[in-house]
């Protein structure tokens, strides 16, 4: 191959099978730490929108329980975690994940109870109103331990050790 100038320029061929042992060795390196911190953010990424979903369905919830409370006054009791305020006029346990919240003319508050993302692994939804049912609580475990609204020192269990640690309410 020639210049304008005449100059003749000689051209390598790149080629991997010509790398020595040690240019092979780093190379690789280099792609597992890309590949090792690709996973790692991944992994986040997930924890991270599973914990926006579990934020998600406690306010959904927490909104329509607060326009339960405005129509009676009262809330609708809690039993181990549960809402009672399923079935025929609103005098059953709701499960998450399949009940409705309706009152006793069977108004719809809610028409589903939303489940944990991760329910298969035990974990589920807490709900908690106060001894005059004035004020309530959706707790939630929370994945991602460094989400800013994450908070500790909770009592209540979100499934089998499974420790709550942020909540919607009113």
């Amino acid at each position: 191959m020639g210049t304008e100038d005449g100059t003749i320029i000689l051209m390598e061929y790149f080629s991997v099978w010509e790398w020595k042992k040690q240019e092979i060795v780093f190379f690789a390196g280099v792609v597992l730490v890309i590949l090792v911190i690709s996973a790692v953010q991944l992994r986040t990424g997930a924890m991270k929108t599973r914990d926006a979903q579990r934020k998600a369905d406690a306010e959904l919830v927490t909104r329509a329980l607060v326009r339960y409370l405005g129509d009676y006054r009262i809330l609708p009791a809690d039993d181990n975690g549960a809402i009672i305020s399923c079935g025929r006029e609103g005098m059953e346990r709701c499960d998450w994940g399949e009940g409705e919240i309706v009152d006793r003319d069977n108004v719809v508050y809610l028409k589903k109870l939303p489940v944990d993302p991760k329910v298969s692994e035990g974990r589920r939804y807490v709900y908690e109103a106060d001894d005059k049912r004035q004020t309530f609580k959706i707790f939630v475990a929370l994945e991602y331990r460094r989400d800013p609204a994450y908070k500790k020192g909770l009592t209540q269990a979100c499934g089998s050790n499974i420790q709550c640690n942020w909540y919607a309410g009113n």
